[in-house]
């Protein structure tokens, strides 16, 4: 170290401590990750099973207007429904153990000016969520986990003239995409879904094309409500990327989870987890947490046999710790009738 003249700079020791013990860390709250809005979780026991799926035609077939083929006149044998019967089929769930760790030497531990154990939890933590979201994001925008006829290119929607980014007030091609989108999981689950029930799920860079979009910004101009919680009047958790909670009656969530894709080191590379393009409509009945045993309408599900166990291991003859955060969850599409995969729509 160079010899230097006593100042005001450097007749001290700087420390963590000057600073209050600061710690700048962009962290979030793992409740707080748009994965709980938009996905059911199913506890399980096991860690392979399955999960009864039943077709949806027999609650509703009324091939008669006089319901002439249910009619039982007096003295005549009842109905005897030998065709009545529902199909269903058996699908596989399969769970998948992770583990999120990070090891810390004891040395680093004592020294450490804050609690860099409970620090690095967090981070495991949230990590463990990112990649549960992107599990369940490769699931929803897999188009072979859906009916042929749910996946929607938004620019073939009859009636539409292209995409939601370029959609104009005369257009409506937002709008015309989440009706269509919407009767047809109306009726394709004969009304088992209610419009409550609905969810729309968009990247956070496509919400930023619709909220500049014609169309998007005259409906601003038209709904007070809307316009009030885009400017921060109102309470609203899309005011960042400039769209209300409910756009044409349907609730939105802007899916902005990010990832980072490069490696330690390397140039930082970070990128939405949904791709742009691959908005999705989706029905999430109930609360975060569902029941096994009971019919479920809500299209993407996380079977979970462990989630999120914080865990710190010590080994004392090498004077480390190894902190991790472990999962055993898998993400299936299970009731492909009630959701809606939009193609093209950036």
């Amino acid at each position: 170290m160079t010899a230097a003249y006593p100042s005001s700079s450097n007749t001290f020791v700087p420390d963590h401590a000057a600073s209050g013990k600061l710690v700048v860390d962009f962290a979030r709250n793992i409740k707080d990750f748009a994965i709980n809005e938009w996905v059911q979780i199913i506890p399980t026991k096991k860690t392979i099973g399955l999960y009864l799926k039943m077709t949806i035609e027999e609650a509703g077939r009324i091939q008669q207007t006089d319901l002439s083929n249910f009619a039982w006149p007096d003295g005549s044998d009842a109905p005897k429904g030998d065709d009545g019967a529902e199909s269903f089929e058996f699908q596989t769930y399969r769970t998948q153990r992770r583990a999120f760790p990070v090891r810390l030497g004891d040395l680093t531990i004592d020294q450490a000016s804050w609690n860099i154990t409970a620090q690095h939890a967090s981070i495991k933590a949230r990590q463990a969520m990112t990649a549960r979201t992107q599990l369940a994001i490769t699931s929803a925008v897999t188009t072979g986990n859906y009916d042929a006829t749910h996946v929607l290119d938004v620019t073939a929607i009859s009636g539409n003239s292209g995409s939601w980014a370029e959609s104009t007030t005369a257009r409506q091609d937002i709008k015309r995409s989440l009706n269509a989108a919407a009767q047809l999981v109306l009726q394709d689950t004969l009304n088992g879904v209610r419009m409550n029930d609905l969810i729309v799920v968009i990247s956070p860079v496509l919400a930023a094309q619709m909220s500049e979009c014609q169309e998007i910004v005259d409906y601003l101009k038209h709904s007070p409500d809307a316009l009030a919680q885009v400017r921060g009047e109102l309470p609203g958790k899309n005011v960042l990327f400039g769209l209300p909670d409910k756009l044409y009656g349907y609730p939105i969530v802007v899916e902005a989870t990010y990832k980072v894709t490069s490696k330690k080191g390397a140039t930082r590379a970070v990128t939405p987890i949904l791709p742009t393009a691959t908005p999705f409509m989706c029905a999430r009945p109930g609360g975060l947490v569902g029941v096994a045993d009971s019919p479920n309408f809500a299209t993407h599900c996380l079977f979970a046999a462990e989630e999120m166990t914080v865990e710190t291991l010590k080994d004392a003859n090498n004077r480390y710790q190894v902190i991790r955060v472990v999962e055993n969850i898998g993400a299936y599409t299970v009731a492909p009738s009630s959701g809606v995969l939009f193609t093209n729509a950036s």
